[in-house]
């Protein structure tokens, strides 16, 4: 949204908002009998009322202009999602045998890397911060049991 669209859209609520709480001063009466508030109260709802359509439309093109093409609907992108799938779908059936120390380690090793990470470093420590972070917060705090798997810690 560019500065002047907002600004002239702001502008115009704030005049509108001014016209309705102004024209409370007045009597309004009725449509049958207007009263001398009611033609500034009609001025100032539709004031608002257009200012916000103007600013709401505003917002959505400045959004629609900023919305990146969902990495899916790229070539491959539904390779990726396939992946992530099946690994999530894997780490359901290891989640005992392995453990959960073990699974969700190697979860995120192996999501990290479908997601076409570089750094093995980053990938190792997000993977280890990860699981260490499931274990202090179910584990200890929470006090739930999780599978043990092969490291019997």
């Amino acid at each position: 949204m560019k500065y002047s669209d907002l600004i002239s859209g702001i502008f115009w609520l704030v005049i509108g908002l001014l016209f309705t709480i102004w024209s409370t001063h007045y009597q309004i009466g009725n449509l049958m009998r207007p009263g001398s508030g009611l033609l500034p109260l009609g001025l100032g709802i539709l004031l608002i009322l257009l200012s916000l359509i103007f600013l709401l439309g505003q917002a959505k093109k400045s959004f629609l202009e900023n919305v990146k093409e969902p990495f899916f609907t790229k070539p491959g992108g539904w390779r990726k999602v396939a992946y992530a799938v099946l690994i999530l779908i894997l780490a359901t059936f290891t989640f005992e045998k392995l453990g959960y120390l073990l699974t969700i380690f190697l979860l995120i090793v192996f999501l990290m890397l479908g997601a076409e990470f570089k750094s093995w470093k980053r990938i190792i420590l997000a993977a280890f911060f990860t699981a260490l972070g499931i274990y202090l917060v179910f584990v200890l705090l929470l006090e739930q049991p999780l599978p043990r798997g092969l490291l019997r810690y």
